[in-house]
C-alpha cells in the first residue's frame, strides 16, 4: 500500500512523475515496481522522481527494479530519469547508482530544482533535426 502522499502519475508533460511525499521504504519500493511494469510495457521513456525526506537507501529499489526489467525485456532500456532531491540522502543514493543505471541504458541525473529537471526531460522529447546534406559547388 502506498503512503497517503505517494503517487505515480503522468501529468500531461509527456513523462511519468513519481512523488514520494511521506513515503516509507515499502511504499517507495511498490511505486518503483509499478514504474518498472510501465517500463516493460514500453509506456515510459522519461520520468521525474520527486524525492522527499524518505530514507535515501530505499531508492536503490529503482536500480533493482530496472535491472529486473532489463532481464525481462532482454534489451537495454532507453530512459531519461530525473531525480529532484530535497534531501542529501536521496541525492547521494541516486548519484551512487548513476553508473549502474547507465549500464542498463538509463540517463539518470540529479537536480535540486524541479524546473531544471523538467527542462532537461522536455529537451529529450524534441525531434532531432534531419542531417544536413552536403552539396558540392560546381
Amino acid at each position: 500500500m502506498q503512503a497517503a502522499g505517494a503517487r505515480c502519475v503522468s501529468d500531461g508533460r509527456g513523462f511519468v512523475v513519481l512523488t514520494f511525499a511521506k513515503c516509507d521504504s515499502r511504499a517507495l519500493s511498490e511505486m518503483y515496481e509499478d514504474f518498472g511494469l510501465l517500463c516493460t510495457q514500453g509506456k515510459v521513456r522519461r520520468a521525474l522522481f520527486r524525492a522527499g525526506e524518505e530514507d535515501g537507501d530505499a531508492h536503490y529499489a529503482l536500480r533493482d527494479v530496472l535491472r529486473t526489467v532489463v532481464l525481462i525485456v532482454g534489451v537495454p532500456l532507453r530512459l531519461k530519469l530525473a531525480l529532484v532531491a530535497s534531501s542529501e540522502s536521496a541525492a547521494q543514493a541516486f548519484r551512487a547508482m548513476q553508473e549502474e543505471l547507465r549500464g542498463l541504458g538509463c540517463d539518470a541525473r540529479v537536480f535540486r530544482i524541479e524546473r531544471q529537471a523538467d527542462q532537461w526531460l522536455r529537451a529529450a522529447q524534441q525531434p532531432a533535426l534531419p542531417p544536413v546534406r552536403e552539396t558540392a559547388l560546381l
